[in-house]
C-alpha cells in the first residue's frame, strides 16, 4: 500500500463531504429553522432564532461567499445558540443565516475504513479517494449498561515482556498510560498495535494535535509493519481548529464501536488526551463558560469519562466484543498530580507510567513496573504467568531497595550484591527493542530462566546478546511440548525439565556454562 502525504480528494468537493458525513435518517424529516449569526469569534458563532435544536445537532451556516459550512451545537439556551465551526469560519460574519438540519455527527465504520486515514470529518487524508459513507454511527453513543457488559477475563496480549507479566491488559479494560514528553508513549502503543498482527483484533489509532511530520511518521512505521490492513487513523493536526481536536476521540471511538458491536475485538489508541482537554478548554474559553481549575470548565471530568466509559467487554446477549483503550496523557517532569492526569486515573482500570529515568539508562520500553499498576491484574493471566509475575515483582522490588548500596562505599553481603545482579538482569530481560515481538511462551521461557538462577554466571551487560540468541534458538527448533507447557502449566516446577533441556541444547551451541537451577 503506498503512502502519500496528506493531500486533499479531489473528485468530492469539501461540501459534498460533510453532506455525506451527516446525512438525514431515513425515517427522518425535519423541519428546519432560519437563525442568524449574532457574534463570530475564533471559530464559535452565537445564533438567535433557533429555538428547536438541540445540543450536538449539527447546523449549516450560509456565508456570504455563497458557501456552506457546518457546526456544531454545544449549547442552547432560551435566546441564543452556541456552536463551534467544523471547519475554516474565516468567511463567517456576523448577520449570516444559519440553518438547522436536525441531524447528529456521523461517521462511517466498518471494515472499509482499514487501512485508511481520516479526520474527524470522515475526510480522507491519505490520497486513497473518498472514504466509502456506509455504517453511518452517531460520535456520540451511551456507553453499555452494567446489564449488557461481562467481567474483563481475556488477556489482550501486547507482545511486550514488562507489561503482559506485571501490568497486564485485557480485553474491555482502560489502561492509561503517562510519561513525560519523549519517553517513547507512542511508540511503544504502535508497538502494541503491530503486535497484534495475527489477534484478530481491529485496531483504531487517535491521533489529537499532531504535527503532520509525527502523523506521516506513525502511518509509515505501520506501514512498513504491515499493520494498516487492521487499523484505522483519525488524525486532527495541530493546525486543525480546535473544534476538530475535541470531537476527534469521540469520532475514532465510534469507528471502534462498530467493530465490538458487531462481535469483534477492537483496540483503541488515544494519543493524546491531554491535547483534547486542552482543545476543550480553548473551545471553553471562546464560548465564555466560567473557567474552573487550571482553567478548565466544569464538565471537563464528564469530557473524558462519557469517553472511556464506552471502552467495554460485551455479553453475550450483544455479541460479546470488546472494546480496549489505551489513552495517552503527558506528563510535566514526572508530576502525576496534574488535574488531568487525576482524573484520567480515577476513570481508568489503571496507568503504564514511563520513566524518564529508566530512558536515560537505556531501558525501552521505559516501563517503571514499580509504580505502574493494572486493576485487572492476574484475572486475565494464566496461572503460570501470574506466578512469574508476582516472582519477577518481588526480584525488581528488592532491586529498589538495595541498589543504592552499589555507590556506597562499604562492604555488602553476597546476597545482597546477587540480589543487585539479579535485579539487573531483570530490568535487561524486559528492556526490549522496539520491533520486537515476544508470544506468551517467550516471556515464559525468558522470564523462568532469569528467576531461576540459570543465569546467574552471566553478567547484566550480556543479558541482551543472549535473550537476542535464546529467542533466536528457540524460533528456529521445534519445542511444540514447551510450548503447550508455557499456556497449560500452572508453576514453574512444572516447566523447569523442559527448560532445563532448552537452555542445555542451547548453552552447547553458544558455548554457554550450564549451571542448574537450584
Amino acid at each position: 500500500m503506498g503512502i502519500t502525504a496528506f493531500t486533499e480528494t479531489a473528485s468530492v468537493s469539501f461540501p459534498q463531504l460533510l453532506d455525506f458525513a451527516f446525512p438525514p435518517s431515513a425515517d427522518e424529516t425535519p423541519v428546519a429553522q432560519i437563525g442568524q449569526i449574532t457574534y463570530v469569534g475564533d471559530g464559535v458563532v452565537h445564533v438567535v432564532g433557533l429555538d428547536k435544536t438541540s445540543i450536538d445537532e449539527i447546523v449549516e451556516v450560509y456565508t456570504s461567499r455563497n458557501y456552506i459550512e457546518k457546526a456544531l451545537i454545544l449549547s442552547v439556551s432560551q435566546v441564543l445558540v452556541e456552536a463551534v465551526v467544523l471547519g475554516d469560519f474565516s468567511a463567517i460574519k456576523r448577520g449570516d443565516q444559519v440553518r438547522s438540519t436536525g441531524r447528529k455527527l456521523q461517521i462511517p465504520t466498518g471494515s472499509k475504513l482499514l487501512g485508511r486515514v481520516i479526520n474527524p470529518l470522515g475526510r480522507a487524508l491519505d490520497g486513497l479517494g473518498p472514504i466509502p459513507m456506509e455504517n453511518m454511527r452517531s460520535v456520540e453513543f451511551p456507553a453499555p449498561g452494567v446489564m449488557d457488559r461481562e467481567p474483563i477475563i481475556r488477556p489482550l496480549h501486547t507482545g511486550i515482556a514488562v507489561i503482559d507479566a506485571i501490568i497486564p491488559i485485557g480485553k474491555g479494560q482502560r489502561e492509561l498510560v503517562i510519561g513525560d514528553r519523549k519517553t517513547g508513549k507512542t511508540r511503544t502503543l504502535i508497538d502494541i498495535i503491530s503486535n497484534q498482527k495475527d489477534q484478530n483484533i481491529h485496531c483504531v489509532y487517535v491521533g489529537v494535535g499532531m504535527q503532520a511530520a509525527k502523523a506521516k511518521t506513525t502511518l509509515k512505521l505501520l506501514a512498513d509493519r504491515d499493520a494498516l490492513k487492521y487499523t484505522s487513523l483519525v488524525i486532527a493536526l495541530a493546525d486543525d481548529p480546535p473544534s476538530l481536536q475535541y470531537i476527534a476521540p469521540y469520532v475514532g471511538t465510534a469507528i471502534a464501536e462498530g467493530f465490538m458491536y458487531d462481535g469483534k475485538d477492537a483496540l483503541i489508541i488515544y494519543d493524546d488526551l491531554s491535547k483534547q482537554a486542552k482543545a476543550y478548554r480553548q473551545v471553553s474559553l471562546l464560548l465564555k463558560r466560567s473557567p474552573g481549575r487550571d482553567a478548565y470548565p466544569g464538565d471537563i471530568f464528564f469530557l473524558h469519562s462519557r469517553l472511556l466509559e464506552r471502552a467495554s467487554q460485551l455479553s453475550p446477549e450483544k455479541k460479546g466484543g470488546s472494546l480496549t483503550a489505551l489513552p495517552i496523557a503527558e506528563t510535566q517532569s514526572g508530576d502525576v498530580s496534574d488535574y488531568i492526569i487525576t482524573n484520567l486515573m480515577s476513570i481508568t482500570d489503571g496507568h503504564v507510567y514511563l520513566d524518564s529515568g529508566l530512558l536515560n539508562e537505556g531501558i525501552l520500553p521505559a516501563v517503571n513496573s514499580g509504580t505502574s499498576v493494572s486493576r485487572v491484574g492476574g484475572k486475565v493471566q494464566s496461572k503460570l504467568l501470574q506466578k512469574v509475575g508476582e516472582l519477577t515483582s518481588r526480584i525488581l522490588i528488592r532491586y529498589e531497595e538495595v541498589k543504592s548500596y552499589e555507590t556506597i562505599n562499604t562492604e555488602v553481603s553476597e546476597e545482597t550484591i546477587s540480589d543487585i545482579k539479579r535485579g539487573k538482569r531483570m530490568k535487561e530481560v524486559f528492556s526490549q527493542d522496539s520491533a520486537v515481538n515476544l508470544s506468551l511462551d517467550e516471556e515464559i521461557i525468558l522470564l523462568g530462566l532469569t528467576i531461576s538462577s540459570r543465569l546467574d554466571h552471566l553478567e547484566p551487560n550480556h543479558i541482551s546478546t543472549f535473550k537476542n540468541n535464546l529467542i533466536d534458538f528457540y524460533r528456529q527448533h521445534n519445542y511444540a511440548h514447551l510450548r503447550v507447557l508455557a499456556h497449560e502449566a500452572k508453576d514453574l516446577s512444572d516447566l523447569d525439565p523442559a527448560l532445563d533441556s532448552l537452555f542445555a541444547s542451547f548453552s552447547r551451541q553458544y558455548k554457554l556454562p550450564i549451571k542448574k537451577t537450584l
